[in-house]
């Protein structure tokens, strides 16, 4: 049985350095306030809508832990590959709890869920080598073609994220057997299907997550995965998003003194640009009188030859608070 497995966990889409780490299990079947999120999600036809509500789900690196989202940053490998599965690239699926049920017939599918938006699934599967990671998605990949279903190829990504979902009946099989094919991109090789193949009997089931209710900050407030990778230097810019990263998953105000929320906001100004704005945002957010207007005002009105901050100003400032680089 795959149990004890822990992955990186990101609190957002944009971040390159993770806030934590948690166990596979614990993040397929967690129930957090992140539901509404997904509920709404499913629920809009607005596409620009749906695009700001999925960028604000957390996500997890499925293939294991990383000090940074880049391939060559892996510090702990999984063992494990997810395969997405997308409606709009399957036009002729379209009962996505029959997918479910027919993936599930094959014996390497671990888990299969609806995927954040519902109109698709996606499936992890433990694999032999993580070192051959884009070889076994090949493998999957043509597997899948065989079978008249189109995967998203960007899975090939060992450092691929998967966004937080929701299902209430995902299909489980503790004892999948590890995946062993590989394919080289280059061949014409097609792999038969075990698509057909019956279910055996007690290997898989349909799941009611009835598990316990699982807070995603708690999971944020285990020891970091960096901790595996000390001996891997952050850049100046990546501290700092690890320092914010930890003081919005522990939802603490360190902008009570004004003049600290002003060197706070340059010196995320001066690292990120304009893109720094929701990362100032979010950490402004926990002060009792918060307002988004004054925050993007703030923000943008924010200049080097006015105001004097270096980023050592912002891990004393986080200091004060116990949260430290």
């Amino acid at each position: 049985m795959i149990h004890n497995v822990k992955v990186s966990l990101f609190y957002r889409k944009e971040a390159i350095v993770p806030s934590g780490q948690i166990n596979i299990w614990s993040w397929l079947m967690l129930k957090d306030e992140y539901i509404s999120i997904v509920e709404r999600l499913r629920k809009t036809s607005d596409d620009e809508e749906r695009k700001r509500l999925k960028n604000s789900l957390p996500a997890i690196t499925v293939s294991g832990m990383f000090s940074r989202r880049r391939a060559d940053h892996l510090v702990k490998p999984s063992n494990l590959i997810c395969i997405d599965i997308d409606g709009k690239d399957n036009p002729s699926i379209s009962n996505m709890e029959e997918l479910k049920e027919r993936l599930g017939k094959l014996p390497y599918i671990m888990y299969c869920g609806l995927s954040a938006s519902g109109k698709g699934v996606f499936c992890i599967i433990p694999y032999e080598d993580y070192r051959k990671h884009k070889l076994h998605f090949y493998a999957l990949e043509q597997e899948s073609k065989d079978m008249g279903i189109v995967v998203d190829s960007s899975c090939s990504d060992i450092c691929r994220l998967r966004f937080y979902s929701y299902d209430e009946h995902p299909y489980v099989n503790f004892d999948a057997e590890v995946y062993t094919r590989t394919l080289d991109k280059s061949s014409a090789i097609h792999l038969k299907s075990e698509f057909i193949a019956p279910n055996k009997s007690g290997d898989r089931q349909i799941l009611n997550v009835t598990s316990k209710s699982l807070s995603l900050r708690e999971a944020l407030l285990q020891p970091s995965n960096l901790d595996f990778a000390s001996a891997v230097p952050l850049s100046k810019t990546e501290e700092t998003e690890r320092l914010l990263n930890l003081v919005i998953e522990r939802r603490i105000d360190i902008t009570s003194i004004y003049n600290d929320w002003i060197k706070i906001g340059l010196v995320i100004r001066n690292l990120f640009g304009d893109k720094g704005l929701d990362l100032f945002d979010k950490v402004s957010s926990f002060h009792p009188k918060y307002s988004q207007e004054e925050v993007e005002d703030k923000f943008f009105e924010l200049d080097e030859e006015k105001y004097r901050a270096s980023t050592q100003s912002l891990f004393e400032i986080a200091a004060k608070y116990g949260i430290y680089k």
